[in-house]
């Protein structure tokens, strides 16, 4: 006997009830990723600002940058 699969589509909508928080680490370092964390930033700008003041403050020029957001998924149509 074979298995018959089925494949759904799916349909990805930004939740417009929430806003995106922004983060970023430290990862300059030899060794040793440095490890600072700015914590969850309300805008792009106060985490470039965070990057930017980090760097200042410690010549540290690389950083893992992320974007958080909620997205509502619906099921679509069976293909």
């Amino acid at each position: 006997m074979r298995a018959a699969y089925r494949f759904r589509a799916y349909n990805f909508t930004a939740d417009q009830s929430t806003l995106p928080t922004y983060q970023a680490v430290c990862v300059t370092g030899d060794d040793a990723d440095c490890g600072a964390d700015s914590g969850p930033q309300e805008s792009e700008e106060n985490l470039n600002r965070w990057m930017a003041e980090h760097s200042r403050d410690t010549a540290h020029a690389t950083f893992r940058r992320a974007q958080w957001s909620y997205v509502e998924v619906q099921p679509g149509a069976w293909r």
